[in-house]
């Protein structure tokens, strides 16, 4: 067990880095705060344990026992490192995973999600019905600490590939998905049955599905909303189409 109490560690450098999307980027880590998503990880996935001196005792046997090792950090410096308003005094660091193969019955495309919450809660609701594998197209990173938090541990399973428009529709027609459009303009999604591969592509929160991806749709499928609010968010129309459709696929 090591112990950091300086500010100025190289270590603790590099975690408050990893709250920046370039920092991330060039070192190919990401971090994962709390006691759910360090302690759900799979055998294998973290690659160091931080956890704050006053949590110690909480934490400290569990961790040892589950990954061997882990490093002490003082509070005063375990403050300055934690992304959370109220930290729970453990964190990890894992290696962003390389993307894999795509090879899912259905996959879902992010066009543009730009709040990484709302990414995060897609990848959630994805991986919740057995789909792995997100295609990010300008979309919010997956990995920065509030899109990691909202997958609530989707993201240990996700495949996420980032890519650009020409990337996701090379994946789509070459793997043979019908792609699906998720707007309001579009078809009752509830009297849609899928026959085959799909790519359902869900939107930015402000101005929905992008032009290209209109224009490459096979299908256009919309949300009835018989209520009196005018949209749904996109994270929470995303988790209704994948529902619906890997329930009928």
């Amino acid at each position: 067990m090591k112990y950091i109490a300086s500010s100025d560690n190289a270590k603790i450098k590099l975690i408050r880095s990893l709250g920046n999307k370039k920092a991330r980027s060039e070192n190919n880590m990401f971090l994962l705060e709390g006691e759910r998503l360090v302690f759900s990880a799979p055998d294998g996935f973290l690659k160091e344990i931080y956890i704050a001196e006053s949590a110690e005792k909480e934490f400290a046997e569990n961790a040892a026992a589950r990954f061997g090792d882990y490093t002490l950090i003082s509070d005063r410096v375990f403050e300055k490192i934690s992304d959370t308003v109220n930290a729970q005094g453990i964190l990890a660091l894992a290696d962003i995973p390389a993307a894999r193969r795509l090879d899912g019955k259905i996959i879902c495309v992010a066009d543009g999600v730009a709040d990484p919450g709302n990414l995060g809660s897609v990848l959630r609701s994805a991986v919740a019905f057995g789909i792995y594998d997100i295609v990010a197209v300008n979309c919010a990173d997956a990995y920065s600490p509030k899109a990691v938090r909202a997958t609530m541990g989707g993201i240990y399973y996700a495949n996420v590939v980032r890519t650009s428009y020409a990337g996701a529709r090379d994946i789509i027609v070459n793997g043979g998905y019908e792609t699906i459009v998720l707007d309001m303009s579009g078809e009752n999604i509830y009297s849609y049955t899928p026959r085959g591969k799909i790519a359902v592509v869900t939107g930015n929160e402000a101005h929905g599905v992008s032009a290209e991806f209109k224009r490459l749709a096979d299908k256009t499928l919309s949300i009835p909303m018989p209520g009196r609010a005018e949209s749904l968010n996109a994270a929470v129309s995303a988790s209704i189409a994948i529902s619906w459709l890997s329930h009928n696929l």
